[in-house]
């Protein structure tokens, strides 16, 4: 008896051995041994916030719009209308990181080897203040039109000062505005306005109207809050009719 349920362990353990070496189990053991181990670089993706970079006025400690800042593989970011940039790039985290910075009519020192830029230490939920030196005598102060103008004050946490800080009346880009008071108003005329849908936007005239500072405006220094006339579809308004 006792070499009986010796033999039919020994035939079992075989029959285990053989079903687990096979092809198709071996592959499930190891899918399931991949599911349960934890993917460190993604956790560490997903529990990071972007690091802060703000870029302002030496002179006026303002925040500068449109600044190019450039890592050293020629990845390109752009200071919104508050000087920030919410650097967000999982690979560069904790890390020392070099930016170059360029802005027309502002300026930065060249370094000994002529790079004219900074190295910053870049941590998740960080922030670092850069200065540029302004050359120009005019300051530059916002962007009006387009998306994105407060994009990068918004994903680190900041509060706009104007009611559309993304996008308004689905308006990518703007050219050639003019600008004229009537009944207590500004109205704004442009020429060719893009869209988010498609290459082609209106090239009819684009209008909006916003509030002069002394009736509820905002203050020129702080921004304009645009009222587009726009179609049903909340795209820009065609305010000249096709001939």
């Amino acid at each position: 008896m006792k070499m009986k349920q010796w033999k039919r362990a020994g035939i079992w353990t075989c029959i285990l051995l053989m079903a687990m070496t096979a092809p198709g189990a071996a592959m499930a053991v190891q899918a399931a041994g991949s599911s349960a181990e934890p993917n460190v670089s993604s956790e560490k993706i997903k529990v990071q916030g972007p690091f802060m970079i703000k870029v302002v006025d030496a002179e006026t400690g303002r925040g500068i719009p449109h600044v190019q800042l450039k890592t050293t593989n020629s990845v390109l970011y752009y200071t919104d209308s508050a000087g920030i940039v919410a650097f967000d790039e999982p690979g560069l985290m904790d890390q020392t990181v070099f930016f170059h910075m360029s802005s027309d009519g502002y300026d930065i020192p060249a370094d000994m080897f002529g790079y004219r830029g900074q190295a910053v230490e870049v941590k998740p939920n960080g922030s670092v203040t850069l200065e540029m030196n302004r050359i120009n005598i005019a300051e530059r102060l916002y962007r009006l039109t387009g998306q994105g103008i407060y994009r990068d004050s918004l994903l680190v946490g900041q509060k706009p000062p104007i009611n559309e800080p993304l996008i308004n009346g689905l308006v990518m880009g703007q050219d050639s505005v003019q600008t004229i008071e009537y009944n207590n108003k500004l109205y704004w005329f442009w020429g060719d306005t893009d869209r988010p849908a498609y290459p082609l936007g209106n090239f009819r005239v684009t209008g909006a109207t916003s509030k002069l500072p002394s009736k509820g405006g905002l203050d020129p220094d702080v921004g304009v809050n645009l009222d587009y006339f726009t179609n049903q579809d909340g795209f820009v308004k065609s305010l000249v009719p096709p001939a």
